[in-house]
């Protein structure tokens, strides 16, 4: 079960998420739940698109050119809106998970809960550079995409166009907003691992806490990574799509290796002092334990001590975690998988 946080911390928490930027206000302020919330964001969203379809006259959803989006208008739509509610819910799912796992963050930090308050609270990051960065891509894009002349533009259907416009500078906004949170995130518990992080070798296994935090961005990454392909399904598996696999999977891989690296390098430098101080003592010892009892017992006591040091593992993650972090980037195979299925059945039938 899962610790309470003090009252103080809870309410220091609950003051940091309203201050919290833009992505997750909008999940606390909603008066639903985490899953609902996200619902009504993609309903919204998918419910503006059809208002703008209508004041366009209904026109035709497919593009003249298969090449371009990889089928319908329509499905472009779907996925516009389901990727920025998947990026938006995903976000708070990891925050919520990183709350639940502050109490477990108390042992193994110098200053127990005062750490967990300065070092694990929200870290501030700038996102003004980043958010005008992703408003320039996202305008780019916006106009390349939908309004530079040539067969396929929505320059004829004003309404849509906005619609597009808005979702697709919205996407590229809250990726490179994204990238500035995650680079933040990955400096705040760097700077923990290497300042705060107690390494009691003989109860390494606490340390698992650091690997479950380190999958949720993974997580974050896989599951975006998976909408993202969704574009790609349905055709030749393209260098296009080999590209954006490998991209995805490797920045969501360097996420929780990036972490686990580095608490790795901790704990083998905390184990090799150990061991070298445990057999200083026991060469001091060893001379005196043919001729002293007490000496003998000692020197039992110390290579069993060196035997435990020597057999610590090296790596903060228990099995559970890697079962998270396996299940997490399987979620890239789910588009394949999901059409395979789709066009079985619809081949039978």
């Amino acid at each position: 079960m899962t610790e309470a946080l003090p009252e103080d911390v809870a309410a220091a928490m609950a003051a940091a998420d309203r201050r919290a930027y833009f992505e997750q206000r909008l999940f606390i302020r909603s008066p639903f739940g985490l899953w609902t919330t996200a619902l009504l964001i993609f309903a919204v969203l998918m419910g503006l698109f059809a208002l703008a379809w209508l004041a366009s006259g209904r026109p035709a959803l497919v593009a003249s050119d298969p090449h371009v989006y990889a089928g319908t208008i329509l499905r472009l739509a779907v996925w516009f809106a389901l990727m920025i509610t998947v990026i938006l819910a995903m976000q708070r799912y990891a925050r919520v998970k990183d709350a639940e796992d502050l109490p477990r963050y108390v042992p193994v930090l110098r200053g127990g809960w005062d750490s967990v308050r300065t070092e694990l609270a929200p870290r501030h990051v700038t996102l003004i550079l980043p958010t005008a960065i992703g408003f320039v891509g996202g305008a780019a894009m916006s106009y390349l995409l939908f309004a530079a002349r040539g067969r396929d533009n929505l320059l004829a259907y004003p309404a849509m166009l906005a619609w597009f416009a808005f979702v697709t500078t919205t996407l590229a906004m809250m990726a490179a907003r994204g990238v500035a949170l995650t680079r933040g995130g990955s400096r705040g518990m760097r700077a923990t691992i290497e300042d705060k992080l107690i390494i009691d070798l003989l109860r390494i296994d606490r340390l698992s806490v650091i690997g479950r935090s380190a999958t949720r961005p993974a997580l974050i990454w896989f599951t975006v990574s998976a909408v993202i392909l969704l574009l790609f399904i349905g055709g030749a598996f393209t260098p296009m799509n080999v590209l954006f696999l490998a991209g995805c999977a490797a920045m969501g891989t360097w996420v929780f290796v990036g972490t686990m690296a580095h608490v790795h390098r901790r704990i083998k430098h905390a184990k090799t002092e150990e061991l070298e101080r445990v057999r200083c003592e026991i060469d001091a010892v060893r001379a005196q334990a043919a001729s002293d009892a007490l000496a003998a017992a000692k020197l039992q006591g110390l290579l069993a001590y060196e035997t435990r040091v020597s057999d610590a593992q090296e790596w903060p993650f228990d099995q559970s975690t890697l079962v998270r972090f396996g299940a997490s980037a399987l979620i890239l195979t789910i588009p394949w998988f999901g059409q395979a299925i789709a066009a079985a059945v619809v081949e039978h039938l």
